[in-house]
């Protein structure tokens, strides 16, 4: 193909104007054939855009078809390893469960309190309610504290005209 060829060839592609078979030849003149530098940029374009289709042989599907068949049955074997799987799963299980009872029966009871002890238990925890409450009112004093005194700072620099 010649320059001038190749070129009306080439603005016949971006204008629309080649059939499917006429881009197909085009692409595959592009692809075998080394062109103009000028030609580089639309070589690769012209490349980009139309897709490559390749030949598929007459009478592929049906060799292929009679391959499959041809080929032996597989038997479903029976596979070790996810047998061990559940074995080793459920045997964890049972371990799990074991060694759960036995921690839960072997613990010892609760101490039982007598009435004095109880009432001790009472006290002390009404002791640390009121500690609590007293603590609480502090630091809420001293919150309002700090508010005060930055509020109050703020007056007196405002009033000094420090920056």
């Amino acid at each position: 193909m010649t320059t001038q060829e190749l070129r009306k060839q080439i603005d016949s592609f971006f204008e629309g104007q080649l059939s499917e078979a006429d881009e197909q030849a085009l692409r595959d003149y592009l692809a075998a054939h080394e062109v103009p530098r000028e030609f580089l940029e639309e070589k690769r374009i012209v490349l980009a855009l139309v897709p490559h289709t390749p030949e598929i042989p007459d009478g592929l599907e049906e060799r292929l078809s009679a391959f499959i068949d041809r080929l032996p049955a597989r038997k479903q074997a029976t596979r070790i390893a996810p047998v061990w799987r559940w074995v080793s799963g459920v045997a964890a299980a049972l371990i799990l469960a074991s060694a759960a009872g036995l921690y839960f029966t072997r613990q010892p009871a609760a101490p039982k309190l007598n009435d004095q002890e109880m009432y001790a238990c009472a006290e002390a925890q009404r002791a640390l309610i009121l500690v609590s409450q007293k603590l609480n009112k502090g630091a809420r004093q001293w919150q309002e504290a700090q508010q005060e005194i930055v509020k109050t700072n703020q007056i007196i620099n405002k009033h000094l005209k420090f920056k």
